[in-house]
């Protein structure tokens, strides 16, 4: 790490684990609109239960901490911190599934589409396969019931 990264980041990520970082990296997802609606908490909720990685591991806490990281933090420094403990293998499934909690409600505001382009640069996801990404994600949720 050079002397610049140690002064922006103190050597300390707030982030602490694999899972939080899961977590606030999707909750960051559905909050980046700053309307959390129950389509995309239960999204969220089903989707990270959905991972054999989660089982057996309390959400709970880690919604909180993802709370209040982001509020103190701010959104792209959050997400950064995040983004630094994904592993490699699961850099574009974390992406997939990040665009499918911001699906969750059929729409994709300005500051969503902002997260997204900050989310594949965080995790250094080449441009091609993020569009891939984001056909696919569009495709199944293509006429998925808005609002709800």
């Amino acid at each position: 790490m050079n002397s610049f990264e140690d002064k922006n980041n103190n050597g300390q990520n707030p982030v602490t684990s694999e899972f939080e970082a899961w977590v606030g990296i999707l909750y960051s997802c559905i909050s980046a609109d700053n309307q959390i609606k129950d389509s995309e908490t239960a999204s969220l909720s089903r989707v990270l239960l959905s991972k054999q990685k989660f089982i057996g591991i309390d959400i709970a806490p880690l919604y909180a901490k993802s709370l209040n990281l982001r509020t103190e933090l701010g959104q792209l420094k959050y997400i950064s911190a995040c983004c630094e403990l994904i592993k490699e293998e699961d850099k574009e499934t974390v992406f997939a599934l990040a665009l499918e909690v911001l699906l969750a409600d059929g729409t994709l505001e300005k500051e969503e589409k902002n997260v997204i382009e900050i989310l594949s640069n965080r995790l250094k996801i080449d441009a091609e396969m993020t569009s891939k990404i984001i056909e696919v994600i569009f495709l199944k949720n293509k006429g998925n019931i808005k609002g709800i």
